[in-house]
Protein backbone atom coordinates (compact mmCIF):
# COMPACT_ATOMS: atom_id res chain seq x y z
CA UNK A 1 0.00 0.00 0.00
CA UNK A 2 1.43 3.23 -0.85
CA UNK A 3 2.23 6.27 1.59
CA UNK A 4 -0.57 8.37 -0.04
CA UNK A 5 -3.24 6.02 0.83
CA UNK A 6 -2.23 5.46 3.71
CA UNK A 7 -2.57 9.26 4.65
CA UNK A 8 -6.03 9.39 3.33
CA UNK A 9 -6.54 6.82 5.41
CA UNK A 10 -5.59 8.18 8.42
CA UNK A 11 -7.24 11.28 7.34
CA UNK A 12 -10.84 9.26 7.27
CA UNK A 13 -10.38 7.70 10.68
CA UNK A 14 -9.86 10.79 12.43
CA UNK A 15 -12.75 12.28 11.17
CA UNK A 16 -14.85 9.27 11.84
CA UNK A 17 -13.84 9.36 15.44
CA UNK A 18 -13.87 13.11 15.98
CA UNK A 19 -17.50 13.04 14.10
CA UNK A 20 -18.46 10.39 16.58
CA UNK A 21 -17.20 12.93 19.32
CA UNK A 22 -18.92 16.14 18.35
CA UNK A 23 -22.38 13.81 17.77
CA UNK A 24 -22.21 12.42 21.53
CA UNK A 25 -21.24 15.85 22.89
CA UNK A 26 -24.09 17.58 21.18
CA UNK A 27 -26.85 14.49 22.64
CA UNK A 28 -25.36 14.80 26.22
CA UNK A 29 -27.94 16.40 29.19
CA UNK A 30 -27.37 19.30 30.39
CA UNK A 31 -26.48 18.81 34.16
CA UNK A 32 -28.92 20.24 36.53
CA UNK A 33 -27.18 23.25 38.34
CA UNK A 34 -28.98 22.11 41.33
CA UNK A 35 -27.67 19.09 41.82
CA UNK A 36 -25.14 19.43 44.79
CA UNK A 37 -26.64 22.27 45.89
CA UNK A 38 -27.28 22.94 50.00
CA UNK A 39 -31.11 22.17 50.32
CA UNK A 40 -30.87 24.19 53.70
CA UNK A 41 -28.74 27.29 52.12
CA UNK A 42 -26.77 28.91 54.63
CA UNK A 43 -27.88 26.62 57.45
CA UNK A 44 -23.99 24.60 57.69
CA UNK A 45 -22.75 27.85 58.78
CA UNK A 46 -25.49 28.86 61.96
CA UNK A 47 -25.65 25.44 63.70
CA UNK A 48 -24.77 26.68 66.77
CA UNK A 49 -27.45 29.26 66.56
CA UNK A 50 -30.30 26.67 66.16
CA UNK A 51 -32.44 27.51 69.87
CA UNK A 52 -35.02 24.74 68.97
CA UNK A 53 -37.02 22.03 66.95
CA UNK A 54 -40.45 21.09 66.38
CA UNK A 55 -41.42 17.96 64.43
CA UNK A 56 -45.52 18.38 63.01
CA UNK A 57 -46.87 15.59 61.63
CA UNK A 58 -50.34 14.66 60.52
CA UNK A 59 -53.05 16.80 61.16
CA UNK A 60 -50.31 19.71 62.16
CA UNK A 61 -50.53 18.08 64.98
CA UNK A 62 -46.98 18.39 67.43
CA UNK A 63 -45.21 15.23 67.54
CA UNK A 64 -41.94 15.98 69.61
CA UNK A 65 -40.66 19.58 70.73
CA UNK A 66 -37.01 20.40 71.15
CA UNK A 67 -35.17 23.01 72.94
CA UNK A 68 -31.93 24.46 73.97
CA UNK A 69 -31.67 26.00 77.45
CA UNK A 70 -28.29 27.16 78.90
CA UNK A 71 -26.44 24.88 76.28
CA UNK A 72 -28.67 21.88 77.27
CA UNK A 73 -30.98 20.35 75.00
CA UNK A 74 -34.50 19.20 76.46
CA UNK A 75 -37.79 17.43 75.12
CA UNK A 76 -40.48 19.57 76.49
CA UNK A 77 -43.43 17.25 76.58
CA UNK A 78 -41.23 14.77 78.80
CA UNK A 79 -39.57 17.52 80.60
CA UNK A 80 -36.61 15.82 80.56
CA UNK A 81 -33.03 15.95 78.71
CA UNK A 82 -32.82 14.78 75.05
CA UNK A 83 -30.06 12.33 74.04
CA UNK A 84 -28.00 16.00 73.19
CA UNK A 85 -25.90 13.50 70.46
CA UNK A 86 -28.82 12.35 68.79
CA UNK A 87 -29.94 15.87 68.45
CA UNK A 88 -26.22 17.30 66.77
CA UNK A 89 -26.31 14.15 64.21
CA UNK A 90 -29.58 15.55 63.35
CA UNK A 91 -28.45 19.36 62.85
CA UNK A 92 -25.14 17.78 61.01
CA UNK A 93 -27.10 15.94 58.73
CA UNK A 94 -29.80 18.80 58.12
CA UNK A 95 -26.49 21.03 57.51
CA UNK A 96 -24.63 18.64 54.91
CA UNK A 97 -28.06 17.65 53.29
CA UNK A 98 -27.85 17.99 49.29
CA UNK A 99 -29.76 17.83 46.24
CA UNK A 100 -29.02 14.10 44.71
CA UNK A 101 -31.97 14.66 42.09
CA UNK A 102 -35.00 17.22 41.69
CA UNK A 103 -38.06 14.82 41.97
CA UNK A 104 -42.29 15.68 40.86
CA UNK A 105 -43.64 19.09 40.60
CA UNK A 106 -46.59 17.57 40.87
CA UNK A 107 -48.76 17.95 44.07
CA UNK A 108 -50.79 15.49 43.62
CA UNK A 109 -47.98 12.95 43.60
CA UNK A 110 -46.07 14.05 46.42
CA UNK A 111 -47.91 11.45 48.49
CA UNK A 112 -45.67 8.74 46.46
CA UNK A 113 -42.62 10.30 48.20
CA UNK A 114 -43.89 11.12 51.29
CA UNK A 115 -43.82 14.97 50.87
CA UNK A 116 -47.05 15.63 51.12
CA UNK A 117 -48.76 18.84 53.62
CA UNK A 118 -48.57 17.30 57.19
CA UNK A 119 -51.65 19.61 57.34
CA UNK A 120 -53.62 16.32 55.85
CA UNK A 121 -54.59 13.94 58.69
CA UNK A 122 -53.12 10.79 56.13
CA UNK A 123 -50.11 12.65 55.85
CA UNK A 124 -46.80 10.31 55.97
CA UNK A 125 -44.64 13.29 56.29
CA UNK A 126 -43.21 15.14 59.17
CA UNK A 127 -42.78 19.02 59.14
CA UNK A 128 -39.48 19.96 60.62
CA UNK A 129 -39.17 23.49 61.91
CA UNK A 130 -35.84 24.91 62.99
CA UNK A 131 -36.08 27.70 65.83
CA UNK A 132 -33.37 29.93 66.87
CA UNK A 133 -31.93 31.44 63.00
CA UNK A 134 -32.40 34.75 61.48
CA UNK A 135 -34.47 33.26 58.72
CA UNK A 136 -36.80 30.90 59.15
CA UNK A 137 -35.72 27.48 58.02
CA UNK A 138 -38.59 24.62 57.70
CA UNK A 139 -38.22 21.46 55.72
CA UNK A 140 -40.81 18.39 54.97
CA UNK A 141 -38.99 15.16 55.08
CA UNK A 142 -40.93 11.86 53.74
CA UNK A 143 -39.62 8.35 52.92
CA UNK A 144 -36.21 7.23 52.94
CA UNK A 145 -34.87 7.21 49.33
CA UNK A 146 -32.79 4.06 49.43
CA UNK A 147 -30.14 3.76 52.71
CA UNK A 148 -28.68 7.03 51.62
CA UNK A 149 -31.05 9.73 51.09
CA UNK A 150 -34.82 11.52 51.93
CA UNK A 151 -37.09 13.07 49.58
CA UNK A 152 -37.80 15.91 51.09
CA UNK A 153 -39.39 19.48 50.17
CA UNK A 154 -39.14 23.01 51.17
CA UNK A 155 -42.55 24.28 52.48
CA UNK A 156 -44.25 26.32 50.22
CA UNK A 157 -42.84 25.16 47.33
CA UNK A 158 -43.84 21.96 44.87
CA UNK A 159 -40.59 20.93 43.81
CA UNK A 160 -39.93 17.67 45.75
CA UNK A 161 -36.33 16.41 46.02
CA UNK A 162 -33.84 13.51 46.48
CA UNK A 163 -31.49 14.56 48.88
CA UNK A 164 -28.42 13.25 51.19
CA UNK A 165 -27.39 12.30 53.38
CA UNK A 166 -30.44 10.37 54.82
CA UNK A 167 -32.32 12.67 57.35
CA UNK A 168 -33.61 9.79 60.35
CA UNK A 169 -36.83 11.74 62.48
CA UNK A 170 -38.15 9.52 65.47
CA UNK A 171 -41.44 10.53 66.11
CA UNK A 172 -42.17 10.24 69.50
CA UNK A 173 -40.87 12.35 72.72
CA UNK A 174 -39.47 8.84 74.05
CA UNK A 175 -37.23 8.24 71.48
CA UNK A 176 -35.57 11.60 71.81
CA UNK A 177 -35.00 10.89 75.96
CA UNK A 178 -31.13 10.52 77.05
CA UNK A 179 -31.17 7.54 78.13
CA UNK A 180 -28.36 7.48 80.70
CA UNK A 181 -29.25 7.14 84.15
CA UNK A 182 -25.66 7.07 86.15
CA UNK A 183 -22.74 6.33 85.07
CA UNK A 184 -20.10 5.26 88.22
CA UNK A 185 -17.07 3.35 87.10
CA UNK A 186 -15.95 0.81 89.53
CA UNK A 187 -12.82 2.58 90.36
CA UNK A 188 -15.10 5.53 92.06
CA UNK A 189 -16.45 3.37 94.23
CA UNK A 190 -15.39 3.30 98.04
CA UNK A 191 -18.47 1.47 99.79
CA UNK A 192 -22.20 0.04 98.62
CA UNK A 193 -24.48 -0.66 101.44
CA UNK A 194 -27.32 -2.75 100.77
CA UNK A 195 -30.83 -2.92 102.57
CA UNK A 196 -33.35 -4.96 100.58
CA UNK A 197 -36.79 -5.40 102.24
CA UNK A 198 -36.92 -9.06 101.82
CA UNK A 199 -33.39 -9.25 103.84
CA UNK A 200 -30.88 -8.62 105.81
CA UNK A 201 -28.88 -4.81 104.83
CA UNK A 202 -24.73 -5.73 104.34
CA UNK A 203 -21.68 -3.80 103.19
CA UNK A 204 -19.49 -4.18 100.75
CA UNK A 205 -16.31 -1.52 101.26
CA UNK A 206 -12.90 -1.14 99.41
CA UNK A 207 -10.59 0.59 102.46
CA UNK A 208 -8.14 2.47 99.53
CA UNK A 209 -8.73 3.50 96.88
CA UNK A 210 -6.41 0.97 95.54
CA UNK A 211 -7.49 -1.95 96.56
CA UNK A 212 -7.43 -5.19 94.99
CA UNK A 213 -10.89 -6.53 96.11
CA UNK A 214 -14.56 -5.51 98.14
CA UNK A 215 -14.62 -6.73 101.64
CA UNK A 216 -17.83 -7.49 103.39
CA UNK A 217 -17.65 -7.10 106.93
CA UNK A 218 -19.70 -8.33 109.67
CA UNK A 219 -20.65 -11.76 108.04
CA UNK A 220 -22.62 -13.93 109.69
CA UNK A 221 -20.53 -16.77 111.96
CA UNK A 222 -19.60 -19.57 109.88
CA UNK A 223 -20.03 -18.15 106.68
CA UNK A 224 -17.44 -16.64 104.32
CA UNK A 225 -17.35 -15.19 100.76
CA UNK A 226 -17.47 -17.74 97.57
CA UNK A 227 -14.09 -15.88 96.39
CA UNK A 228 -11.48 -13.77 97.43
CA UNK A 229 -13.53 -11.27 94.48
CA UNK A 230 -16.84 -12.68 95.15
CA UNK A 231 -18.12 -9.11 96.31
CA UNK A 232 -16.29 -6.86 93.53
CA UNK A 233 -19.64 -7.08 91.76
CA UNK A 234 -21.53 -4.89 93.93
CA UNK A 235 -19.56 -1.73 92.68
CA UNK A 236 -19.81 -2.40 89.13
CA UNK A 237 -23.84 -2.22 89.21
CA UNK A 238 -23.38 1.68 88.93
CA UNK A 239 -21.80 2.12 85.36
CA UNK A 240 -23.81 2.48 81.78
CA UNK A 241 -26.84 2.81 83.64
CA UNK A 242 -29.84 3.11 80.90
CA UNK A 243 -33.71 3.19 81.01
CA UNK A 244 -36.05 1.38 79.34
CA UNK A 245 -39.11 3.73 80.43
CA UNK A 246 -39.47 7.11 82.31
CA UNK A 247 -42.88 7.93 83.82
CA UNK A 248 -43.61 10.87 86.78
CA UNK A 249 -42.31 9.38 89.99
CA UNK A 250 -45.81 7.41 92.35
CA UNK A 251 -45.47 8.86 95.81
CA UNK A 252 -44.78 5.09 98.19
CA UNK A 253 -48.11 3.67 99.83
CA UNK A 254 -48.15 4.15 103.28
CA UNK A 255 -46.37 0.94 104.93
CA UNK A 256 -44.83 -0.35 101.17
CA UNK A 257 -41.60 -1.79 101.57
CA UNK A 258 -39.00 -0.83 99.67
CA UNK A 259 -35.07 -1.67 98.84
CA UNK A 260 -32.70 0.79 99.18
CA UNK A 261 -29.42 0.79 98.03
CA UNK A 262 -26.33 3.64 98.68
CA UNK A 263 -23.50 4.10 96.69
CA UNK A 264 -20.13 6.37 98.33
CA UNK A 265 -17.72 7.34 96.28
CA UNK A 266 -13.78 8.07 97.04
CA UNK A 267 -14.64 11.10 95.73
CA UNK A 268 -17.58 12.11 98.28
CA UNK A 269 -20.37 11.84 95.56
CA UNK A 270 -23.40 9.75 97.29
CA UNK A 271 -26.04 8.47 95.44
CA UNK A 272 -29.10 6.36 97.00
CA UNK A 273 -31.32 4.66 94.74
CA UNK A 274 -34.47 3.02 95.92
CA UNK A 275 -37.45 0.70 94.69
CA UNK A 276 -40.66 -0.93 95.20
CA UNK A 277 -40.18 -4.28 96.63
CA UNK A 278 -43.67 -5.78 95.61
CA UNK A 279 -44.55 -6.32 92.05
CA UNK A 280 -42.46 -7.72 88.54
CA UNK A 281 -41.90 -4.20 87.38
CA UNK A 282 -38.60 -2.73 87.73
CA UNK A 283 -38.44 0.55 88.71
CA UNK A 284 -36.47 2.89 90.36
CA UNK A 285 -35.59 6.23 91.64
CA UNK A 286 -32.65 8.07 92.89
CA UNK A 287 -30.89 11.37 94.08
CA UNK A 288 -27.52 12.31 95.05
CA UNK A 289 -25.52 14.47 96.90
CA UNK A 290 -22.12 15.33 97.82
CA UNK A 291 -19.98 14.84 100.98
CA UNK A 292 -17.23 16.40 102.07
CA UNK A 293 -16.14 14.24 104.89
CA UNK A 294 -16.12 11.51 102.57
CA UNK A 295 -14.40 12.98 100.59
CA UNK A 296 -11.61 14.21 102.77
CA UNK A 297 -11.21 10.56 104.11
CA UNK A 298 -9.76 9.11 100.63
CA UNK A 299 -7.41 12.96 99.39
CA UNK A 300 -6.75 12.04 95.44
CA UNK A 301 -2.90 10.89 95.01
CA UNK A 302 -0.10 12.99 95.42
CA UNK A 303 0.04 16.02 92.73
CA UNK A 304 -3.57 15.48 92.04
CA UNK A 305 -5.92 17.78 92.34
CA UNK A 306 -9.21 17.21 94.24
CA UNK A 307 -12.35 17.59 92.08
CA UNK A 308 -14.72 18.49 94.96
CA UNK A 309 -16.38 21.57 92.90
CA UNK A 310 -17.10 18.86 89.40
CA UNK A 311 -18.47 16.39 92.03
CA UNK A 312 -20.60 18.50 93.53
CA UNK A 313 -21.93 19.65 90.06
CA UNK A 314 -22.30 16.14 89.42
CA UNK A 315 -24.48 15.34 92.55
CA UNK A 316 -26.77 18.14 91.65
CA UNK A 317 -27.15 17.30 88.16
CA UNK A 318 -28.06 14.53 89.00
CA UNK A 319 -30.77 15.03 91.23
CA UNK A 320 -31.91 18.13 89.11
CA UNK A 321 -32.47 15.60 86.34
CA UNK A 322 -33.99 12.50 88.30
CA UNK A 323 -36.06 14.50 90.90
CA UNK A 324 -39.61 13.43 90.42
CA UNK A 325 -39.27 10.48 87.58
CA UNK A 326 -39.14 7.03 87.89
CA UNK A 327 -36.60 4.53 85.50
CA UNK A 328 -38.08 1.24 84.46
CA UNK A 329 -34.75 -0.72 84.28
CA UNK A 330 -34.18 -4.06 82.68
CA UNK A 331 -34.40 -7.33 85.60
CA UNK A 332 -30.87 -8.01 85.43
CA UNK A 333 -30.00 -4.40 86.42
CA UNK A 334 -32.56 -4.70 88.72
CA UNK A 335 -30.77 -7.34 90.65
CA UNK A 336 -27.36 -5.98 90.65
CA UNK A 337 -28.21 -2.86 91.99
CA UNK A 338 -30.79 -4.24 95.27
CA UNK A 339 -28.22 -7.24 94.95
CA UNK A 340 -28.52 -9.96 98.09
CA UNK A 341 -26.21 -10.97 100.31
CA UNK A 342 -26.56 -14.99 99.75
CA UNK A 343 -25.49 -14.46 95.55
CA UNK A 344 -21.84 -13.61 97.32
CA UNK A 345 -21.56 -16.36 99.90
CA UNK A 346 -20.18 -20.01 99.54
CA UNK A 347 -22.67 -22.27 100.09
Amino acid sequence: MSARRLAVLALLALAVVGGAFWLSERQTVPRDPAIGAPVLAGLAAHLDAVSGVKLIGPGERTLVTLERRDGHWRVLEAGYPADAARVRRLLLALGDLHVVEAKTADPARHATLGVEDPSDLKAQSVRLELQGLAVASALIVGRAAGSQGSYVRIPGTNQALEARPAIELARTPHDWLARGVLDIAQPRVAAVEFARADGAPWRAERKTRDAAHFEVPDLPRGRELASAGAADPAGSAFSNLEFDELRPAVAPAPGEKRHRTVVRCFDGLVVTLEAQAAGTDHWLRLSARFDPQLAARFPPAAGKAPDTAQVESEAARLTATAAGFEYRIPAYRFDAIFRRRDEILRH
